[in-house]
């Protein structure tokens, strides 16, 4: 299995080496490159830039040869027309015309020279093919060059196909290249300079430099245009004139060869040369003009997509054609964005084909792995003996050739896994013990519903049928660090002779020496045992059962043993010791003044006693599962208890005061088992309250709450001494209660841990939460919260005492203070 793992990353290297090169290579040869020109084409054909209203152009058309009489015409002409556009303020003007020849009669080169220095006026350069292949440019006539504002070549050189996609910002000889005639317009820099300066090497006699693309605004008279005839005669509006860039250049109709083939509008249509650099002036006026990369940012954008592919292959080989689909589209989304929002034409087909053949490839050698892969490990599967679960052998003709064997081979083989597997799987799940299989290093591999039940207990687990699988069949503990996940569980060790010896030979002896307790209160001793002990077995592969003792009703049982030990142990004998010491007193001779004294004790030391009892009654049936749950009213039931405490208040000089906010709060409830809690809360209060305090019990609703329906904080607020923090912890922690305070009238309240038990009790039994806030000198506020009911009340109340633990609830998180 390594050797073939090997292998296949080495195939998946080699492919993520090559291929983008090969792709690379391709990108400039026949074929890739009439389909990437192809798309260009049509993208640029659904985006077409809009005309610039700046733009006007002069066309010699046939009607002004007829008129003015066969090409060329003198340049004297050129000089009126030029005046013409002087009188109306043009932004500048481009004759588009070759002026690299003196005119027969100088005084017409003068003629044309003297209108110039009256507007700016750009000229072309004329691009010559010489003897022996060599090309030149030949700038116009010194005299005409020195009274034009600038000069630059327009040359419109098309691509592979003849058609005319874009223009070179530099081009010329070597040693001396010169920018686009649109770029001396758009502002940029006008002189010549060598190809060196521009970052070429001037090896080669001719340079092309900054190829950039055109988006036509469409087929001829896109812009706005006029005749050059009515323009000389002056026909025109001055408004068209003024403050427009001018170029003045020969119509498709006038027949001077002045036309080539341009692409991205459509069918192949040609377009004169004066319209072609209107389109490109326009582009680099308005920042328009399309990019197009030839450097390390084509490479890139060719290579990437197929890393991208082949890396998405690797970690997730089974949707390979769904990786291929996405980042062809990915691609396609990212070319139309960087043509149309970027101006930045890159390749298209290109990319595609790469991952097009990554894919390809891929596949190929992916499906020839699996095809040995199969074939060994069918080999070795039809010679694991079976024993009792070898299938009957299926009644099928004799294969015709070796792969028609290997898949029948095969398929027996799967037949004798699969029932075997889920025999042991069932029967695993089904165990009521809480079973686990781990790896040496303690990640879980398979669990059971007990497992699932006790570390992660789901709603489809906690039903009546806990032994069905839930719906997705996932095994929700997979994939665990089990001595992690239960680390945060440890409750305390227990004797064990390894711990006691010092030796800890695995993870598992250490774990099996604590008790676990959950976050549902559910207690936990864990045994490990290996599975396979056999030395055949490498240590990194062997595997761990793992059981985990529920031993929760034990600990349970105890700890009731023991608080019922601790309560008769303290309040059952603490009124029996103060009445044997007061009848004590009485033997030893008492005036008739302490036997009053001693009657009166006596007295309340009996009322204390049954105090005690009925406190133990109320625990036992805040314990019993006989609640009478229905619709009751909050604030009926903060009334109720009021009314039971009131004569207690008042006898010690306090005020109780009630603030109902949410008196009409519903609640699922058993009001007289509510209201007893509600009392014992209220009778504490008065314990620990001076005369003339007030006792204040609110209602109010938390529409914050996690709960669906929101629930009712029922507060008990005193004046008394209150607690510091060790005194809360002990109180809502180990049942504890606060130490009686000097003075405090022993008959206002009964034994403190036993009434805060049956206050938890019944706030456990109704989804609820409790909470305390107390300091110093502050006095205490007891907090219960409880569900609202929904108004379809026919539900289940939330039951059972794990519904909270340690003072809140699992139904709902405490308030945040």
């Amino acid at each position: 299995m390594q050797r073939l793992h090997r292998r296949y990353l080495a195939e998946w290297m080699l492919m993520l080496l090559l291929l983008p090169s090969a792709i690379v290579w391709l990108d400039g040869r026949p074929g890739l490159v009439e389909a990437n020109a192809a798309i260009y084409d049509r993208m640029l054909f659904d985006s077409a830039q809009r005309p610039s209203g700046d733009i006007l152009i002069v066309g010699i058309d046939k009607r002004t040869l007829e008129m003015l009489g066969p090409w060329p015409v003198p340049r004297s002409i050129h000089a009126l027309l030029l005046e013409q556009l002087a009188r109306r303020a043009p932004k500048a003007v481009l004759l588009d015309l070759f002026l690299s020849t003196p005119s027969s009669d100088p005084t017409q080169d003068q003629a044309l020279a003297a209108a110039m220095a009256k507007v700016p006026v750009y000229l072309p350069l004329d691009y010559v093919t010489g003897s022996g292949r060599t090309s030149s440019f030949r700038p116009p006539i010194p005299v005409l060059a020195k009274a034009a504002h600038g000069v630059g070549h327009a040359n419109a050189t098309p691509d592979a196909d003849g058609l005319v996609r874009g223009l070179w910002r530099w081009e010329g000889p070597a040693q001396e290249a010169w920018p686009y005639l649109g770029l001396v317009i758009a502002g940029k820099p006008g002189a010549p300079v060598a190809a060196s300066q521009l970052g070429e090497e001037a090896s080669e006699g001719w340079v092309r430099l900054g190829r950039f693309g055109i988006d036509f605004a469409g087929a001829a008279g896109s812009y706005p245009t006029v005749s050059y005839l009515d323009m000389l005669r002056g026909d025109f509006n001055d408004e068209l004139v003024r403050g427009k860039l001018v170029l003045v250049g020969a119509l498709a109709d006038a027949a001077l060869g002045d036309t080539v083939p341009v692409a991205g509008i459509g069918a192949q249509t040609n377009l004169p040369g004066v319209e072609v650099h209107a389109n490109a002036i326009d582009s680099l006026l308005h920042d328009q003009a399309i990019e197009v990369p030839v450097d390390w940012r084509r490479v890139l954008w060719i290579s990437v997509p197929i890393w991208i592919a082949l890396l998405l292959f690797l970690l997730n080989a089974s949707h390979s054609a769904a990786w291929t689909l996405s980042v062809a589209a990915l691609c396609i989304g990212l070319n139309y964005l960087a043509l149309v929002q970027g101006r930045i034409a890159l390749p298209l087909a290109s990319p595609l084909c790469g991952v097009a053949a990554a894919y390809v490839l891929w596949s190929w050698r992916r499906m020839s792995e699996l095809l040995l892969f199969f074939r060994e490990r069918a080999e070795r599967l039809n010679a694991v003996p079976a024993g009792a679960f070898e299938p009957p052998l299926p009644l099928q003709p004799v294969a015709l050739d070796s792969v028609e064997r290997r898949t029948n081979t095969l398929d027996l083989a799967i037949e004798r896994l699969t029932r075997l597997q889920a025999l042991l799987t069932q029967g695993m799940w089904s165990l009521p013990v809480p079973v686990l299989i781990c790896r040496p290093d303690g990640v879980v591999s398979q669990s059971n519903a007990a497992a699932q039940q006790l570390l992660a207990p789901q709603p489809s687990l906690s039903s009546a049928g806990a032994m069905q699988r839930p719906d997705d069949g996932a095994d929700r503990l997979q994939g665990a660090d089990l001595p992690q996940l239960i680390a945060g569980l440890r409750k305390a060790e227990i004797e064990d002779p390894r711990m006691v010896q010092g030796r800890v030979q695995t993870i598992w002896d250490e774990a099996m020496v604590r008790e676990y307790t959950t976050e549902q209160g559910s207690i936990f001793t864990l045994r490990a045992a290996l599975l396979d002990e056999s030395n055949t077995q490498s240590a990194s592969s062997r595997a761990w059962v793992v059981v985990l003792n529920d031993i929760t009703a034990e600990r349970q049982a105890q700890r009731e043993r023991e608080q019922w030990f601790s309560f008769l142990s303290h309040d059952v004998r603490s009124p029996q010791v103060s009445i044997l010491s007061l009848l004590a007193l009485h033997v030893d001779g008492a005036s008739d003044g302490d036997v009053q004294h001693m009657i009166d004790g006596i007295g309340r030391e009996a009322r204390r006693t049954i105090q005690l009892a009925e406190s133990f009654m109320d625990m036992l049936e805040a314990e019993s599962k006989v609640y009478r749950f229905a619709p009751t009213l909050a604030g009926s039931v903060v009334l109720d208890a009021i009314d039971a405490i009131w004569s207690a208040a008042h006898a010690r000089g306090l005020t109780v005061e009630p603030r109902l906010g949410a008196a009409e709060g519903a609640l699922w409830a058993d009001a007289s088992l509510l209201t007893r809690g509600l009392v014992n809360l209220l009778n504490n209060a008065i314990r620990y309250s001076q005369p003339g305090d007030t006792i204040y019990v609110c209602v109010e609703t938390d529409s914050q709450s996690a709960l669906a329906h929101g629930e009712v904080v029922i507060s008990v607020q005193d004046e008394g001494s209150g607690m510091d923090a060790s005194q809360i912890e002990e109180l809502m922690t180990h049942e504890g209660g606060r130490k009686s305070t000097p003075g405090a009238d022993a008959e206002a309240g009964h034994g403190w841990g036993l009434g805060l038990m049956i206050v938890r009790k019944v706030i456990a039994r109704h989804g609820g939460w409790l909470d305390v806030v107390s300091a110093p000198g502050a006095g205490t506020t007891f907090l219960i919260g409880l569900p609202l009911s929904p108004e379809d009340t026919q539900f289940e109340p939330p039951g059972g005492e794990t519904a909270a633990v340690e003072g809140t609830s699992a139904a709902a998180p405490r308030l945040s203070r």
